[in-house]
């Protein structure tokens, strides 16, 4: 039987390229994305760039601006809000229910990347992979499948105010080293399997991931 190959097209690629620019704080809020540079840089024609800009204004990323391109929308102080309410609703009682669900391997391993950060504050790749990976043995084992999913959604539409923070230079090293020792805690909570431990260190990591988002949009050091 033959295997069928699916190929993503290069609009498709393109409009991946900028939401990944956009949700990793590579673009910053109100920053104006031309249509003639980015077609440039990314040696395209200019409308595979209209056409990204388009599909980017309906999922709220950019608003477009007549005859010159986008700009990227900001980040209210309601969004992070509502963001936050919703993960500090959903992800701790998640994280106890997976306490005795995430292996010892999957712990070690993950402690070991997330130490390595401590000497490379700096590599945002890394520090993404970790953070998201953490965050996903926290549901990802549960058998609910409803809120395995409502918790990925939630966790897709927040990623571009989960990592402002560390967007800004000022705050990006002290976040970085917050949120490892965070972190680690976290971890070695789990290996205690005390589910309420575990649920309370998440709450805790959350609430402080809240403030340090809040700091970032008022421009605080």
């Amino acid at each position: 039987m033959k295997k069928k190959i699916i190929t993503v097209s290069m609009r498709d690629q393109l409009y991946d390229a900028l939401r990944d620019l956009i949700l990793k704080n590579v673009y910053r809020p109100n920053a104006v994305l031309q249509i003639d540079r980015l077609a440039e840089e990314f040696s395209v024609s200019a409308t595979p760039v209209r056409e990204a800009l388009v599909r980017l204004e309906a999922e709220g990323l950019v608003k477009l601006i007549p005859n010159k391109g986008a700009m990227v929308t900001d980040i209210r102080e309601e969004d992070i809000r509502y963001t936050w309410e919703m993960r500090q609703l959903l992800e701790p009682y998640a994280a106890g229910k997976s306490a005795i669900l995430i292996s010892g391997s999957e712990i070690l391993e993950l402690e070991e990347k997330i130490l390595s950060l401590r000497d490379q504050p700096f590599d945002n790749e890394k520090y993404v992979e970790c953070d998201t990976r953490l965050h996903e043995i926290l549901y990802t084992h549960l058998t609910n499948t409803m809120l395995v999913e409502t918790i990925r959604r939630v966790h897709q539409m927040s990623i571009r105010i989960r990592y402002f923070p560390e967007g800004s230079g000022r705050l990006h090293e002290r976040t970085v080293h917050e949120v490892i020792q965070e972190h680690l805690a976290i971890l070695a909570a789990i290996r205690t399997r005390d589910a309420s431990r575990i649920s309370e260190l998440v709450l805790s990591h959350l609430k402080n991931g809240e403030k340090r988002a809040m700091a970032a949009l008022a421009g605080n050091p």
